[in-house]
C-alpha cells in the first residue's frame, strides 16, 4: 500500500492517454488506461512531421551514451552533447506535456505551464515551419534578452499589447521583434517547465512507505510498467518514453541554468534591469511565478498582434485576448480558429461561456470539411469522427450560418454582466 504522504504526490494529476512513440512525437488526447490490455492502444505510431534517417542516428547516439542513467547523478558531458544533437532538431510543440506512469495509468503534470497552446495534434503540424529548440536554445538568448528590454519599454510596443489596439499590425513586426518576442516567451515557458519536471522526476518516496520508500517517482514509475505491463514490445515502448521524457527535462533545464532571465515588473510595465533573475528559486515565491506568468502573456500578445505565425499558431487564444483580433485571424487562420471555436473541454483553446454547444459543434463540422479540403477525408479522421457531425456537416455544406467570435465590444459587455451578477450575489 502507498504511504499517504507519497499519495499526495499524485493527488492533484488529471488523467489522460498518450500515443506512446519511438523517435516521433506524442499527445495527449484525452483518453484513461485501465488494464493491462487496454494499454495497447495508446501505442499508435503518429508522427507529426517525417522523421529522418539524422534524427533516428542522433537518439541511437542518445541511447548509447546516456542509459541506463541514475536519476541521482549527473549526466555524463558526452552524454549531453548527444542529447543536444538529438533535441535540437525536435519540434518545440512536441514537448508541451509531460507524464508519469501511475497505477491508474499516464498522468500529466498538473502545474502551471504558462499560457501557451497544449491540446495540439497533426492539424497543427499542416505547415511543417515549426519552431524546433535549435531556434529558442541558440547563441542568442543573452541578445535576445537585451531585445526584450527595448521592446517593453518601447512606446508602439506597448500600445500594440493593449486592448485598446484592435487588429494584426504586420507593419510593427520588425520594430517590435515580433519572432525574436515568441522565441523568449517560449524560451521563458521551457524553462518553467523544466524547473517543476525535473525535480517531480528526481523526487524521493518518504521512508514511511515501506514498498517504495526510497525510490524517485521516474524509478517507481519504471518499476510500475515492469509490474503492470507484461508485453515485452509494449513495455520497452512505455520505458523509452519515460526515458526520453527525462532526458528532455534534464537538457532543457541544463540550458536554462546558463541564462537566466528578467521580466516585466508588475505595476509599471518597465523591466527590472537591476539584475538578470536564476531558474532556481523557491517554490513559495508566488511573486517571481506571477510575474514570469505576465511577462510571458504580455509579449506573446505582442508577437500575435504584430503577426508572428508561430506566435499565433501556439499563442493561448482565450476569448478576452482573441477578441482584440478575431476578425484578421479568421480571415488569415480559419482552420485554426473553426478548431479552437469548436473546443469545448480542453481548457487550452478559444473558449467562451455564450456559445451553445451546437455552435460549437457547427465549428468543428466547418474545421473538418477544411481538413478534408486541404489533406482528405483519411487524415480529418485523424481529428474528428464525422459520425458524430452528421447534422452538423449537413448544416455547413448547405451554407448554414456560423456564429462569429465575439468582438472586443461584446466580451467586455459580457465581463461587465459577469461582474454585476457577481457582485448582486
Amino acid at each position: 500500500m502507498f504511504s499517504t504522504t507519497f499519495v499526495r504526490v499524485f493527488s492533484s494529476f488529471v488523467v489522460f492517454g498518450l500515443f506512446l512513440v519511438q523517435h516521433t512525437q506524442s499527445h495527449p488526447e484525452g483518453h484513461n488506461y485501465n488494464d493491462k490490455e487496454g494499454f495497447g492502444s495508446f501505442l499508435k505510431t503518429e508522427p507529426f512531421l517525417p522523421v529522418t534517417d539524422e534524427q533516428i542516428a542522433a537518439w541511437n547516439r542518445v541511447v548509447e551514451h546516456c542509459l541506463p542513467f541514475n536519476t541521482r547523478d549527473s549526466l555524463s558531458d558526452q552524454c549531453m552533447t548527444s542529447l543536444g544533437e538529438y533535441f535540437a532538431n525536435k519540434p518545440v510543440w512536441s514537448y508541451g506535456y509531460m507524464v508519469v506512469f501511475n497505477r491508474t495509468g499516464w498522468e500529466v503534470f498538473p502545474h502551471n505551464m504558462l499560457n501557451q497552446r497544449r491540446n495540439l495534434n497533426p492539424a497543427d503540424f499542416l505547415n511543417p515551419d515549426v519552431p524546433f529548440w535549435r531556434h529558442i536554445f541558440d547563441d542568442q538568448i543573452e541578445q535576445r534578452q537585451e531585445l526584450f528590454i527595448r521592446v517593453v519599454n518601447d512606446s508602439q510596443c506597448k500600445e500594440l499589447a493593449s486592448s485598446q489596439k484592435s487588429g494584426i499590425h504586420d507593419d510593427l513586426a520588425e520594430d517590435c521583434a515580433a519572432r525574436e518576442m515568441f522565441k523568449y516567451a517560449t524560451y521563458l515557458s521551457a524553462c518553467y517547465d523544466a524547473k517543476h519536471r525535473l525535480p517531480t522526476l528526481q523526487r524521493v518516496i518518504p521512508e514511511d512507505d515501506h514498498e517504495h520508500g526510497g525510490l524517485t517517482l521516474f524509478e517507481y514509475s519504471l518499476q510500475l510498467i515492469d509490474d503492470l505491463v507484461s508485453n515485452d514490445e509494449q513495455n520497452s515502448a512505455a520505458k523509452r518514453h519515460m526515458e526520453k521524457n527525462y532526458l528532455h527535462a534534464y537538457w532543457v533545464a541544463a540550458q536554462c541554468s546558463q541564462h537566466g532571465f528578467v521580466l516585466i515588473s508588475e505595476t509599471s510595465d518597465t523591466t527590472k534591469t537591476e539584475s538578470f533573475l536564476s531558474w532556481v528559486w523557491d517554490d513559495d515565491d508566488k511573486d517571481t511565478d506571477w510575474l514570469l506568468d505576465y511577462t510571458h502573456d504580455y509579449i506573446m500578445k505582442m508577437a500575435m498582434k504584430s503577426g508572428d505565425d508561430w506566435a499565433i499558431r501556439i499563442g493561448y487564444l482565450a476569448s478576452y485576448v482573441a477578441a482584440e483580433f478575431g476578425t484578421d485571424l479568421m480571415q488569415r487562420y480559419p482552420l485554426l480558429m473553426h478548431r479552437l471555436l469548436g473546443d469545448t473541454g480542453s481548457g487550452w483553446g478559444y473558449e467562451f461561456t455564450s456559445f451553445t454547444w451546437e455552435e460549437h459543434a457547427h465549428h468543428r463540422a466547418k474545421a473538418y470539411l477544411l481538413l478534408v479540403e486541404q489533406k482528405g477525408e483519411e487524415f480529418a479522421r485523424l481529428i474528428y469522427d464525422p459520425a458524430e457531425l452528421t447534422e452538423e456537416i449537413q448544416y455547413v455544406e448547405s451554407g448554414g450560418l456560423l456564429r462569429s467570435p465575439p468582438s472586443l465590444a461584446e466580451e467586455e459587455a459580457r465581463r461587465r454582466a459577469g461582474s454585476r451578477q457577481f457582485q448582486e450575489e
